[in-house]
């Protein structure tokens, strides 16, 4: 008995603590707004629908990327500020990205009339952090993602 009892303790708090992450579906992503605040920076808002089925509330506690132009650096993006999923809803939000210009005369370069460029020029490198309430910390790194098949996937 005093074998079995610790033992059937720990099966269960690892079947409740064991969640599949992989659930979570993100349903949408809008560009909300676009501001620039200066020549170099920008904030990016966008809406978003996420649902959670899992038991627990997950935080989007730190996210950072890069757009690269054939393979130079050209923006630098970062999420602003964290949000939390709580667990067991679907939960629309707002999420602000800063992004800033690395390089102005790239900028320049390209011209100025944004609908001429193209979008297969352009890449995306991200580390997204996910904590959960229980501890549980995740990090998700995409490297060299075509800025067009992100656009098409959302």
């Amino acid at each position: 008995m005093k074998r079995t009892l610790p033992l059937a303790i720990i099966i269960v708090l690892l079947t409740t603590a064991c969640t599949n992450y992989r659930n979570i579906e993100v349903r949408s992503v809008k560009l909300n707004s676009f501001k620039l605040v200066s020549t170099s920076k920008a904030s990016i808002e966008l809406d978003y629908i996420i649902d959670n089925p899992t038991g627990a509330s997950i935080i989007l506690s730190s996210g950072e990327g890069i757009i690269t132009k054939k393979g130079l650096d050209f923006a630098q993006l970062e999420i602003q500020k964290p949000d939390t999923l709580p667990p067991r809803t679907v939960k629309s939000g707002k999420l602000v990205v800063n992004a800033v210009l690395l390089d102005p005369m790239s900028l320049l370069s390209m011209g100025l009339n944004i609908s001429s460029w193209k979008a297969e020029d352009f890449h995306v490198n991200t580390k997204m952090i996910f904590r959960t309430t229980s501890g549980y910390k995740k990090t998700l790194r995409h490297k060299n993602i075509p800025l067009k098949d992100l656009i098409n996937k959302f």
